[in-house]
């Protein structure tokens, strides 16, 4: 894994929602989660410091700190700038801006705490990640990438690379924690950075696999559509992503139905095995119904019917076979073996 650090300039804060506390007493709060994160640090790299890729056992509580002072220090900003008002009760006006004049007390303090502490919240998503703590891994880097582009890290300049190792980062501890929706998003992020090792493609892949199989197992086949058909408007050129949508017309409306599907796999990607694999087993079973709905026909009955079908699915199974690097292993084989001895008994 590799390490990341960022070292920013202090920066202004976003806004976000506010309780009924005070800036001061929020601010003094979020001041002494801080102050414990720092202490726990402190006391992690004395006892840490000789092994740094060591699992960290106080990662949790550092993380609870962090997370809790940042939460804490963005309430306080904005109930910490009060309006400045004219005798008559309206706003006094700055003449620059044409905004509100205000004054503040704890603001430049907050902005400093919190801009003194974002690397930290990379450093915690690497400590969770050493630990196995997926948990906090994730918290913490997604919170970091949410920071990113926001008021608080408005004006810096983040290396694309570091931000694309944190969106992988991000999904990989949530797809440990089979969180697939948000392993998927983040893998998305990661790959629209650039990222390409730690074979992203198919983590991501493997995470639509995923949910798609929970919306079918629901037989929530509306929900599967909307994600899949999502997704190949944002990758047109996914065999595997118009395989999918296949497998999922198959699940609520039977196998012929999901051939159009499954061809369209085969032509986008003339590389992609299971494409060929399913529009074969299409073509097969229609074979197969011909036999079921004609019990007492006989081979020469049937052999007009069967063998221009046998011969168009043997060649789709062929193919499936030849790209499949365990050939000999597949279903296709078998498939191949069944149709080869078919032929064989209709000449």
């Amino acid at each position: 894994m590799k390490k990341i650090f960022l070292f920013v300039a202090c920066a202004s804060l976003m806004v976000m929602g506010v309780k009924a506390q005070t800036a001061e007493e929020l601010f003094n709060a979020g001041k002494a989660e801080f102050a414990r994160y720092d202490k726990l640090f402190g006391e992690y790299t004395l006892t840490h410091g000789q092994n740094p890729e060591a699992p960290d056992p106080t990662i949790g509580d550092r993380a609870k700190s962090l997370m809790s002072g940042f939460e804490l220090l963005q309430k306080a900003l904005p109930l910490d700038t009060i309006i400045e008002y004219n005798k008559d009760g309206s706003p006094k006006m700055d003449k620059k801006t044409g905004k509100p004049k205000f004054k503040t007390k704890y603001s430049k303090d907050i902005v400093a705490l919190l801009s003194g502490h974002i690397n930290d919240v990379l450093n915690v998503g690497n400590a969770g990640l050493l630990s196995n703590d997926f948990a906090t891994s994730y918290k913490a880097f997604k919170f970091f990438s949410q920071l990113v582009g926001s008021s608080l890290t408005e004006g810096v300049q983040f290396e694309q690379a570091t931000l694309a190792d944190v969106a992988f980062y991000e999904g990989y501890s949530a797809y440990q924690l089979k969180d697939y929706d948000g392993a998927y998003n983040a893998f998305k992020n990661a790959i629209s950075k650039g990222y390409t090792e730690n074979q992203v493609v198919d983590f991501k892949n493997s995470c639509l696999a995923n949910i798609i199989q929970t919306f079918c197992d629901s037989k929530n086949y509306d929900g599967a559509f909307v994600y899949i058909d999502k997704a190949i408007a944002d990758d047109p050129t996914s065999a595997l992503l118009y395989d999918m949508k296949g497998f999922v017309v198959e699940q609520k409306d039977g196998l012929a139905a999901a051939e159009a599907f499954y061809k369209k796999a085969t032509e986008v990607d003339a590389t992609f095995p299971n494409g060929f694999f399913d529009l074969g087993r299409v073509i097969y079973d229609k074979a197969e119904k011909i036999i079921e709905d004609n019990p007492k026909a006989t081979n020469a009955d049937l052999k007009p019917k069967l063998v221009p079908l046998y011969n168009e699915a043997l060649p789709l199974f062929k193919k499936a076979n030849e790209l499949d690097p365990k050939s000999e292993k597949t279903q296709s084989k078998r498939f191949i073996d069944d149709i080869e001895y078919k032929l064989d008994l209709l000449k």
